[in-house]
């Protein structure tokens, strides 16, 4: 009988009797959706029994609300497509609104639901009910609660596109629960195509200010909400037509430019002190995209120092001359707008002197890498394994443009160096900084790219945040390897203490820092949730297991521990 209501849903929008859950999932595949990310509840349960006979969109279960939602953050940032999440009420948005926060400041695209109490009864105050729209709305653009079936289409509509309209980010939809048990006769409203591969203006006047400057006067920026296939190639074009290297977000997020191109330089440094210092050594700054120059703790420095000039593109105007003053700020999709601005430089660079650039930055990043080996080769002289070691190992087993997610806090520095990224979107970071989100965006991407391997370097720390995710990845059959270096401590937390004379704990030491009595099992807790895992004490080693993980086409988990000492 109800899948005879499905059917009959599906093939006459115009005239036929449809729950409103049924009536969600129209709208979901006009949207191209193919999967839901939740964690269900009672609230939930009208969606969940629409999608017993409704088996062309995918329901991928995390067994916790921020798993459920850091999975389709990964999803959303590898697709470039919203993620539709679904949870459980007031106590799943709130177990989920750390990991919401992360979507935020990363300006992932999202549409987060949470299931509502039906309307009716509110006023009894049921089990759960609560002001959701209220309680999201600090962690969302946008929020609303539709209190008729009618309202539905529109507002699902209006929550897509407003997730993808600069900025970029999480919206929010309170769904009453009697809402979707509803049964009505609505009239679907079709797809719409937004295009927003606009070019800004002003692109002449930009090509004169940089070419007043110098081959290497010049560096590039490139944001974190601006990679989308292609992205990369575009920037490369400029930088190799201005000889200007490119710097990444001082905390990224995914990728948007090769590792592999001879003109990128890594991640700007994380104070602003050391932000000027290295923007200091060029004359001209071109920033691509928002929120670029992020200082982790303060420092009495502006990130851009004042002798330079500086000009700035973005998608969203709010980003023009928010912190900072540009000479000229585009508004404009940065893709299309960096090919109209290379298509502008080529009429007046020399092809020698584009061949000139590329040599000498070629020279640059071989130095750069020699140096970086030879840092990595110092430290691995003793028998214990340092992180720049357990990175360099891992990364000898990986190809060239392999899937990388990154949340290990004590090898940040190493991991984005060291991986060979040759496109965009290839390095996934936690650019929120609400820790828990790498094990489970491990599997969001891994879904985005049709259940493809993906490797995911997680600290200690980071993944007893979100072990759920050990049992999505073998219950979503994604061939994700987990490699958990183990330091037993909060090294990071540690390093900052000890840099602050005024503190306490360079005399006395530390507290709630050192995870042991007991220690984790990483082990154990692995193979409780059907993940075969083992434990890697040699360095030698690490590599040859790291590929035979890889190539198992299963989810495995791999504990590395490791030292500063």
């Amino acid at each position: 009988m109800e899948a005879n209501v499905e059917r009959r849903c599906r093939s006459d929008k115009t005239g036929s009797q449809c729950r409103g859950s049924e009536i969600l999932l129209d709208v979901l595949r006009s949207q191209g959706t193919r999967f839901i990310f939740g964690n269900p509840g009672t609230t939930e349960l009208p969606l969940i029994d629409a999608l017993v006979t409704n088996r062309d969109i995918k329901y991928v279960w995390g067994l916790q609300e921020a798993t459920a939602v850091s999975m389709a953050d990964g999803y959303a940032q590898a697709s470039g497509k919203p993620a539709f999440v679904n949870l459980h009420t007031s106590g799943g948005l709130g177990h989920g609104m750390g990991a919401i926060m992360n979507a935020k400041i990363a300006r992932v695209p999202m549409v987060v639901t949470a299931g509502q109490q039906d309307l009716r009864h509110f006023l009894a105050d049921p089990l759960l009910a609560a002001d959701l729209v209220g309680m999201a709305a600090p962690v969302a653009k946008w929020c609303f609660e539709p209190n008729a079936l009618d309202d539905l289409p529109l507002i699902l509509r209006r929550a897509f596109h407003n997730s993808m309209s600069p900025p970029r980010g999480p919206v929010f939809l309170s769904l009453p629960m009697n809402i979707l048990d509803e049964v009505g006769s609505l009239p679907m409203l079709p797809a719409s195509r937004i295009e927003r591969a606009s070019v800004g203006g002003g692109v002449a006047d930009l090509a004169a200010g940089l070419l007043q400057f110098n081959s290497g006067q010049i560096v590039i920026v490139a944001g974190n909400d601006i990679a989308e296939p292609g992205v990369d190639e575009a920037i490369a074009k400029v930088a190799r037509l201005l000889g200007a290297p490119v710097y990444g977000s001082s905390w990224p997020s995914a990728n948007n430019f090769a590792s592999t191109d001879p003109f990128w330089r890594g991640s700007l440094p994380t104070t602003a002190r050391e932000i000027s210092e290295t923007l200091g050594q060029y004359d001209c700054m071109l920033g691509l995209g928002g929120k670029t120059l992020v200082a982790i703790v303060y420092t009495a420095r502006d990130p851009i120092p004042e002798s330079i000039e500086f000009y700035h593109i973005s998608e969203d105007a709010n980003d023009l001359g928010h912190n900072e003053a540009p000479r000229l700020g585009i508004v404009g999709n940065v893709k299309a707008t960096m090919e109209a601005l290379a298509a502008e430089l080529e009429l007046k660079v020399s092809p020698d002197s584009v061949e000139r650039n590329v040599k000498i930055a070629q020279e640059v990043k071989e130095a750069r890498q020699l140096a970086l080996k030879q840092q990595a080769d110092a430290a691995g002289t003793g028998p214990q394994i340092r992180p720049i070691v357990a990175v360099q190992e891992i990364m000898r087993a990986m190809a060239d443009g392999a899937l990388l997610v990154d949340e290990a806090p004590c090898a940040n520095a190493y991991t984005q160096p060291m991986h060979r990224s040759t496109a965009a979107k290839q390095y996934f970071h936690n650019r929120g900084g609400v820790l828990g989100w790498g094990m489970p965006a491990a599997v969001g991407v891994s879904l985005a790219h049709d259940q493809a391997p993906v490797l995911c370097v997680v600290g200690d720390g980071s993944a007893m945040y979100s072990p759920q995710a050990l049992w999505s990845a073998v219950h979503e059959e994604t061939p994700v390897v987990f490699v958990v270096l183990n330091n037993a401590e909060y090294g990071i937390l540690k390093e900052f203490m000890l840099s602050q004379p005024q503190y306490n704990a360079r005399q006395y030491g530390f507290l709630a820092m050192d995870i042991c009595n007991p220690s984790i099992d990483f082990q154990l807790l692995a193979r409780s949730m059907g993940v075969p895992a083992q434990r890697v004490t040699s360095k030698g080693e690490i590599s040859g297991i790291v590929e035979a993980a890889l190539a198992s086409g299963k989810a495995q988990l791999i504990e590395i521990p490791v030292t500063n000492d």
